[in-house]
């Protein structure tokens, strides 16, 4: 066998190693951490098959995009599976935003002006301190009338700010990890639970156990939950990862995201990342929209959506 056709072989079974890991997901913790880059090894995927035309290596081109192709199945099974968003009706709905402070790239007042031009029902902050809770009840209490804020000085700091009532606040602990949990009424007759959760940072194998019974805790929590449910958060991981996965299948959660491509809030699109901040909701609901939130000036802060009830209000009158 020559030097070139090892090559060739060489790096086809790379590829097809690459593509197992990502979508198998093993236990272990380099290959966890590898499967967390799937958008990006998709991309590569796509360069070497475009190169590999370029050049005439014809085998390792085809290898390359059945690759690329499995993978963005892949990618596109994690998310929203829906081909169009749903069409807005006069049901009763929900426009919630999650916004991670960590992530602003600039001062308090141009991120409350931003978050005051965004026509919200219920923003949801992670990460929040003590000097962004003072600001943010300063300036947005009497827009959002509804505060509920839990602060810290580490990454677990969150807090509500709602246009509607709470109907009822709770919070439970999982290994010293704060889970908020309010609930509002969208309608005469519906509860609609909202649980922030915010996960462990993934940086070890046991981290990865922790993030699961950190889950299995919130599943077993929000199945005695009546009325339907939001989960959203910083999860640390990507929506394709394992333990994702396991959790929207094992609490009857869906992804209001539907492809990897950022899409801003004002219709633009930006360059694809991995996305690790999350809105989950229960099947008895359906997302009208979804986005990214955040501008040049104070950088990508967080996402939002507009979830609106499967059930109208005459039908849950009968």
């Amino acid at each position: 066998m020559s030097l070139k056709t090892a090559l060739r072989y060489g790096m086809a079974s790379l590829l097809v190693g690459l593509t197992l890991v990502c979508i198998l997901s093993p236990a272990l913790l380099f290959f966890k951490q590898v499967s967390s880059y799937t958008l990006y090894i998709m991309l590569a995927f796509f360069i070497i098959g475009m190169c590999a035309f370029v050049i005439d290596e014809r085998k390792l081109m085809m290898v390359s995009l059945l690759c690329c192709c499995v993978l963005n199945l892949h990618l596109k099974e994690s998310s929203n599976k829906q081909m169009r968003l749903a069409a807005v009706t006069a049901k009763p709905s929900l426009r919630i935003s999650h916004i991670s402070l960590g992530n602003a790239e600039s001062d308090y007042d141009s991120v409350i002006d931003y978050l005051l031009g965004v026509d919200m029902d219920f923003l949801s902050f992670q990460e929040l301190t003590p000097d962004w809770n003072a600001h943010l009840i300063d300036r947005l209490s009497p827009t959002y009338n509804y505060v509920q804020t839990l602060t810290r000085l580490d990454q677990y700091g969150m807090g509500f700010f709602s246009k509607f009532p709470f109907q009822k606040i709770d919070t439970i602990m999982v290994d010293q990890i704060p889970n908020l949990i309010g609930t509002i009424e969208l309608s005469g007759h519906e509860n609609c639970n909202i649980i922030s959760c915010q996960v462990e940072p993934p940086v070890s194998q046991a981290a990865f156990e922790a993030i699961n019974q950190q889950f299995d805790s919130i599943t077993r929590y929000i199945a005695g939950l009546e009325g339907s449910k939001v989960v959203l958060g910083d999860f640390h991981l990507p929506p394709w990862s394992a333990e994702v996965q396991k959790f929207k299948v094992t609490s009857q959660l869906q992804d209001g995201r539907r492809d990897i491509h950022p899409r801003n809030i004002d219709g633009s699109l930006s360059l694809p990342k991995i996305p690790v901040e999350h809105i989950l909701f229960s099947t008895d609901m359906e997302c009208t929209s979804f986005s990214e939130i955040g501008n040049s000036i104070i950088g990508r802060i967080g996402i939002t959506g507009t979830y609106q009830l499967l059930t109208d209000y005459e039908e849950m009158v009968q």
